[in-house]
């Protein structure tokens, strides 16, 4: 899968250098000469992909790269703009307003170790499986939107096949709402419910959430980086490794999560039940809707039902707001589902390796301050 996201970004990233630098160094100081214009329209079209206009003869983009910025960043696409190829285009205003859209919106989780565990009852339990050592990484702070989703829906994000896998495009004509259009499963019109713009997008595949995050410059995160922001592990010398059962400790608190009982039985807005947030900064990782990451569970398929590829299980973390059961809204549960489901109750949210961004200095004295955040909340618990 990695692969596969490293050629859909670079089918994106290849074509925007040279529409920013035609921008920037057309003639004329404002660099909005003839020949800057005259290239923009199709090279914006096949590669940043903005939203629809509300009249097609116009240029989507008509105010230079300012505009272009603009719009990438109201798409919540910052993290195209501060890929390596990109970055040293813009100005720095715009490079500041990006990286503040970064810092804004993920969460910078530092380099270190994690344990998996074994199992789906009760995660103590549970035997460890293995011990994995991650590289520093970006992790939404908040599930992803309906908000945030229409940008790609009202993009075209459904018709633009470099960022589905080859493998799902027969079904792509399947991805669609209740009125038949593209997107979500519970929309109409190719619109999210009124009034539910803050709710997290629900009722997309795995490869819908995979291609979303794809479009913004970004990627499912893995198990072991769904955990590692969730129980934020603590290492002691001469103690094994510290990690929450819960973003916010070792005992279940349903105040601090939409779960059964403890909500209104649905899907609330991602900025509610903030007492959950993690020791990192990282919102609703437990309960509300289950999350979809990158990871594939061992499935063996009854050759009498024919079972095909496209029926392979996808992980899923988190709980959900119907979630009964402590042990399954843990940061250790894992459950799974078919990659084409498309459920109420399951939405995700996007990671990016630090290592992709060109963010400038600081970064690392960042991941840092965070671990050293960490440890007097791990002498608590101890």
């Amino acid at each position: 899968m990695r692969s596969s996201n490293s050629t859909s970004h670079g089918n994106v990233l290849s074509k925007l250098p040279e529409w920013f630098g035609g921008i920037m160094g057309g003639s004329g100081a404002s660099g909005r000469g003839k020949n800057a214009t005259a290239a923009p329209e199709s090279a914006v079209a096949t590669a940043l992909e903005p939203e629809a206009v509300t009249v097609p003869d116009e240029p989507v983009f008509n105010g230079g790269v300012q505009s272009v910025v603009d719009d990438m960043l109201s798409q919540s696409r910052y993290a195209l703009l501060l890929r390596p190829q990109l970055v040293k285009n813009l100005a720095p205003e715009q490079l500041s307003r990006t990286r503040a859209a970064l810092s804004d919106n993920m969460c910078l989780v530092p380099e270190g170790q994690v344990m998996l565990r074994s199992g789906q009852g009760n995660d103590k339990d549970a035997a460890e499986t293995a011990m994995l050592h991650l590289e520093a990484y970006y992790l939404d702070r908040y599930p992803v939107t309906n908000a945030q989703f229409q940008h790609f829906v009202s993009a075209g994000g459904y018709e633009q096949m470099a960022i589905w896998d080859p493998e799902i495009w027969p079904a792509l004509l399947d991805f669609v709402d209740l009125t038949g259009h593209p997107g979500p499963r519970y929309w109409r019109g190719g619109r999210f419910p009124r009034g539910e713009e803050k709710l997290p997008v629900v009722g997309v595949s795995w490869y819908e959430a995979v291609a979303y995050a794809r479009w913004v410059g970004k990627r499912l995160p893995s198990d072991a980086e769904w955990v590692k922001a969730g129980s934020w592990p603590v290492s002691i010398e001469g103690h094994p490794l510290l990690q929450r059962r819960y973003p916010w400790g070792d005992a279940m608190d349903r105040t601090r999560a939409n779960l059964w009982g403890s909500g209104p039985g649905k899907p609330v807005s991602v900025y509610e039940f903030q007492g959950g947030v993690s020791v990192g900064g990282v919102h609703q990782l437990i309960g509300n809707v289950w999350e979809w990451t990158a990871d594939a569970l061992a499935f063996e398929p009854d050759a009498a039902e024919g079972a095909s590829g496209q029926a392979k299980l996808k992980s899923m973390r988190g709980g959900a707001f119907d979630t009964y059961l402590d042990c399954q809204a843990t940061c250790h549960f894992r459950s799974a589902d078919t990659a084409l489901a498309r459920k109420h109750n399951i939405g995700f949210r996007c990671a990016i390796n630090l290592r992709d961004l060109d963010c400038g200095g600081g970064d690392e004295s960042s991941a840092e301050e965070e671990e050293q955040v960490a440890t007097p909340i791990a002498e608590d618990r101890t």
